[in-house]
């Protein structure tokens, strides 16, 4: 079984070549860490019960979790609009960018790496509002619509003795979700994961006697198998889009000329419109600048460093405080 010590961050898609990628994204606290350590039967990543994400950067498992026959790699995203400094869209869209960009390979042909993509949606987060629509916005920016069959939905958070009200707004939610998800994302699928058995949180697990908190763990540990196993079912046969657009991009190619990059332009635009906040203006003027004017190769490989297939991309954010924008 894997330890916290066989967790190490994601620098390059191009560093995983040749493995079973498995992608888990979704909103800060949807259970995407604790998804991991039911799958792997124990602490693997660190999990919180705080507003703000334990997930500050992209990282995976290096010993392959075995699903029937095939050996996965799961990597564990910072939340999609979480509240923390780093969980913000846009710097989302940056690291992401930054990880799936081929670098000075774009003539080596194209491999798929990532098999399939697990969303992580949280039933007691609400209904669907303007932040859930804009992560999704910005998911299917970043993937595209051709590995739709790769992706499973993964509902979470059902409380089977939860008091009617309650149930009757999580079944709610997930009408609003399900709608949603059928609407844009028509081939992808949504499950419920822990709906029958129920969940309970970390520290209620550990109040347990031994046999009765053994069994609830190898519930857990069951219900992530039925959903990876069904993620199998249809393994991605085609790249990301972020990653096509970026392999066929020329070497000034910048990140509003993809489609995730646009759509965040999109929701920053938005919000400089409405707010009346003068600092905060400036500061998404910023973004956008950085996202229209500088070269994804120059701000991820600059000048003088010599590049290979393992080179660490510079993913820091050019529009911070001291940042200078290079053209």
């Amino acid at each position: 079984m894997a330890n916290v010590k066989d967790v190490t961050v994601l620098h390059r898609i191009d560093g995983l070549q040749g493995k079973n990628v498995v992608i888990l994204f979704g909103k800060t606290r949807a259970g995407k860490s604790t998804f991991i350590n039911d799958a792997y039967g124990k602490k693997v990543v660190e999990t919180t019960t705080s507003i703000t994400s334990d997930t500050n950067e992209i990282s995976y498992v290096k010993e392959p979790l075995l699903v029937g026959d095939q050996k996965l790699h799961l990597v564990d995203t910072v939340g999609l609009g979480g509240s923390g400094k780093n969980h913000d869209r846009a710097s989302f869209t940056w690291k992401w960018l930054s990880i799936l960009h081929p670098g000075k390979n774009r003539n080596s042909p194209l491999k798929v790496t990532v098999k399939g993509i697990l969303y992580f949606i949280d039933m007691m987060d609400g209904a669907m509002n303007e932040d859930n629509i804009r992560n999704l916005e910005t998911f299917k920016g970043l993937v595209g619509e051709e590995v739709q069959e790769s992706v499973v939905f993964v509902t979470t958070k059902w409380v089977t003795d939860a008091e009617r009200n309650t149930r009757k707004r999580l079944e709610n939610n997930f009408v609003g979700w399900g709608e949603k998800i059928r609407r844009d994302f028509p081939k992808a699928s949504i499950v419920r994961l822990d709906a029958t058995t129920g969940r309970l949180d970390e520290e209620d697990l550990n109040e347990l006697p031994l046999p009765e908190r053994t069994k609830k763990e190898r519930e857990y540990h069951n219900n992530t198998m039925r959903v990876l196993r069904q993620l199998l079912t249809k393994t991605a046969t085609k790249p990301l889009l972020a990653q096509k657009e970026m392999h066929a991009g020329g070497k000034e190619m910048k990140a509003a000329e993809t489609t995730v990059g646009k759509t965040v332009i999109g929701h920053l635009s938005e919000d400089i419109e409405r707010t009346r906040d003068d600092t905060l203006a400036q500061q998404l003027r910023r973004i956008i600048e950085v996202f229209k004017t500088l070269p994804l190769i120059k701000a991820f490989f600059p000048k003088g460093k010599r590049f290979r297939r393992t080179t660490t991309p510079t993913a820091a954010k050019p529009w911070e405080a001291g940042a200078s924008v290079a053209k």
